[in-house]
């Protein structure tokens, strides 16, 4: 009996000693993960699924990822997220195509979301002067908030090229490209979209 009352000892000890080890290798772990937490990732695939038309006003199929690094938390996008996709006819100037709002909504620990849609251009994208190429801009503008007790919003601001083969009208870039903080093409000016019933997110 005195026997079996020592295994049982031991196997208690061995116990609380793994468990007392795992909290020592855990919490740092955890402390890591919530103090320090990253940002989200977005990507685009334009023109996804789509075989171009460029001989009449385009219509833009597109799949944008966005992404929760973090394993530990979760994340909240509180305001709408404005994504803007326009055109270079030359290195001074953005002509905007058609603008798109996706609602605010909730983003679990470590979880990916699609976002795949359509929107109507306003008029016809043409060449990039001096190339036989046409660059398209996908640009990207919201907030979102960790899922901690009094965390703020945090703005993002984000972009990224696509180019086009004007020839073949085959992209240049295949899948998704990474949107990262716009570079000094975003300080150019931009025409606007004409007021005239298009350019307006369209639901699948």
């Amino acid at each position: 009996m005195a026997r079996c009352a020592s295994f049982a000892t031991f196997i208690a000890c061995l116990f609380l000693t793994s468990l007392l080890l795992g909290v020592v290798v855990l919490f740092p772990v955890m402390i890591a993960l919530f103090a320090s937490p990253s940002s989200p990732s977005f990507a685009v695939n334009l023109f996804h699924n789509q075989t171009l038309n460029m001989t009449t006003n385009l219509t833009i199929h597109f799949d944008l990822k966005l992404k929760n690094e973090n394993k530990a938390i979760g994340l909240h996008y509180p305001d709408q997220i404005n994504i803007t996709f326009s055109y270079f006819p030359n290195v001074s100037s953005l002509v905007i195509l058609a603008d798109y709002k996706l609602d605010s909504f909730y983003q679990g620990n470590g979880k990916t979301k699609h976002v795949r849609d359509v929107v109507e251009a306003v008029g016809f994208p043409r060449v990039l002067e001096g190339t036989d190429m046409m660059v398209f801009r996908v640009d990207l503008m919201g907030s979102f908030r960790y899922k901690k007790v009094g965390t703020k919003r945090h703005k993002v601001e984000l972009g990224c090229l696509v180019a086009v083969d004007s020839i073949t009208n085959n992209k240049m870039q295949r899948g998704f490209i990474r949107m990262v903080k716009p570079g000094l093409d975003s300080k150019l000016k931009r025409k606007p979209t004409p007021h005239y019933g298009g350019g307006v997110g369209r639901r699948l």
